[in-house]
């Protein structure tokens, strides 16, 4: 099966519960909370972020890290500063299962000037060191355009996990051009420096 065809069955299988799963063998956890269309409370459709899904759940097939993905609306956006049932799962799991870092999933607009952007809040929930390492895979696979902070400083997801627990929190906004099925090679060299950043961040626990 090639790449494409693989990505492209991961994001379309079945969809059956709110809230899908897995616990993978390593103390890293992926989530991607924004795969569907959602209604925001003025009553506006926020739309979904296309490949969020399928990249969790490809580079967690092949580093056995978790993922935790939001597949149903609930009226809620998880990224809001609300506490919600995503957040409460997510904080459970990081808990019981001693996860070490989080990775938070986002789709932006292809029309954004940065490949991928990293939000820290502002450097704060998340090692200096940790950054570089992401930052250095990403160079590595010829991704080059790497924002930090800027637009994006972190979510609700990772000011509530950075408030209740001393893990390392990233979130990730990954330009369109790296989730359009059409260029199917941009997104493989994306997936392949979250494999390779978490395979070393692995290997340095």
């Amino acid at each position: 099966m090639t790449f494409k065809e693989e990505i492209d069955k991961l994001e379309n299988a079945k969809i059956e519960n709110t809230y899908l799963i897995k616990k993978g063998s390593i103390p890293i956890i992926l989530t991607a909370p924004h795969t569907m269309k959602q209604r925001k409370r003025d009553g506006s459709i926020k739309l979904n972020e296309p490949f969020t899904k399928a990249i969790a759940k490809y580079v967690s097939n092949k580093t056995d890290c978790s993922y935790l993905i939001k597949q149903r609306a609930t009226k809620i956006d998880s990224n809001w500063e609300e506490v919600d049932d995503f957040k409460l799962l997510l904080e459970r799991f990081i808990h019981e299962h001693e996860v070490k870092l989080l990775i938070d999933i986002h789709g932006a607009s292809s029309r954004r000037e940065f490949d991928v952007e990293l939000g820290t809040l502002n450097n704060l929930s998340v090692r200096h060191s940790t950054i570089k390492s992401l930052r250095n895979a990403f160079f590595e696979s010829g991704i080059y355009e790497i924002a930090l902070n800027n637009p994006f400083k972190g979510g609700g997801i990772t000011k509530y996990i950075f408030g209740k627990t001393e893990i390392d929190v990233i979130q990730i906004e990954i330009n369109g051009k790296y989730r359009n099925i059409n260029n199917a090679e941009n997104m493989e060299r994306l997936c392949n420096a979250l494999i390779k950043f978490i395979r070393k961040y692995v290997s340095n626990c």
